[in-house]
């Protein structure tokens, strides 16, 4: 469960698609479509991704995977995000070369503590770390940082994939037409019976793409069985990135060693 030990340094739970696919699928379906705005597309993507909220649409990717995300450099006691973050994992920020793992400031004055181009008022103990307006502070001038994070998935184009799931692509078409069906309605160009009927099935579609997406896998529920199913609590989880989060207990019970 360490998010740093990720095969390829990237973990998806699904394949992923183009937009262009999801393009194709209403023009094949709607044929009174006849022309798709892309920059529109790209914008009700980023609305299908926050109405659904799931964290396994998400890539789990560590810094350092590839040229756009590089690790985190660290001048002047701040770093810039990688271009795709979204949130990082638990126990997800660490020095690259002491492997010694950051923990979020939560000090009440923790977002004040920064000035541009200065050190933070006052220092903690162990090494923290706040995240504001794209970037990421610490208590150190400078350091590097590897991370790892939810990443929005991108392709080379910088344009957001889809979960290739079914039921998630299906939505993403009914939610797509019913954005381009209500302008057509507002411009008489199609009836109320029409829009209505499209209308519907998007909201049908919602409740079984959410579903397709939530629904864990037979090795997620062993891991979060032996993570509570434990007679003797592991205590700082954090300090090893969640590396022994979900290990089995082994216990010799009944055994008499005389």
């Amino acid at each position: 469960m360490n998010p740093f030990e990720y095969k390829e340094r990237q973990s998806d739970k699904f394949q992923y698609t183009s937009i262009d696919r999801v393009i194709e699928m209403i023009y094949r379906k709607y044929k009174f479509i006849t022309n798709i705005n892309v920059s529109d597309v790209l914008e009700w993507i980023g609305d299908i991704y926050g109405l659904l909220a799931v964290p396994s649409m998400f890539r789990y990717k560590v810094t350092g995977a590839d040229l756009l995300t590089p690790n985190i450099d660290i001048e002047q006691y701040r770093g810039q995000l990688p271009i795709d973050y979204r949130k990082v994992l638990k126990g997800g920020i660490r020095d690259y070369s002491s492997k010694t793992v950051y923990r979020p400031n939560r000090g009440t004055f923790a977002s004040a503590l920064y000035d541009l181009n200065s050190g933070p008022k006052y220092k903690n103990t162990d090494k923290v770390y706040t995240i504001r307006g794209g970037y990421i502070f610490v208590e150190d001038e400078t350091a590097t940082l590897e991370m790892c994070y939810e990443a929005f998935p991108i392709d080379e184009r910088g344009y957001p994939l889809i979960p290739d799931e079914q039921k998630v692509l299906e939505y993403a078409m009914e939610y797509i037409a019913e954005k381009i069906a209500f302008n057509l309605l507002a411009e008489n160009k199609i009836s109320q019976y029409v829009y209505e009927k499209i209308d519907t099935r998007r909201v049908w579609r919602a409740g079984g793409a959410h579903t397709a997406l939530i629904r864990p896998d037979p090795d997620t529920m062993e891991t979060w069985t032996w993570a509570r199913l434990r007679l003797t609590s592991i205590i700082g989880h954090h300090d090893t990135s969640y590396s022994m989060f979900g290990t089995a207990e082994d216990l010799t019970l009944g055994t008499n060693n005389d």
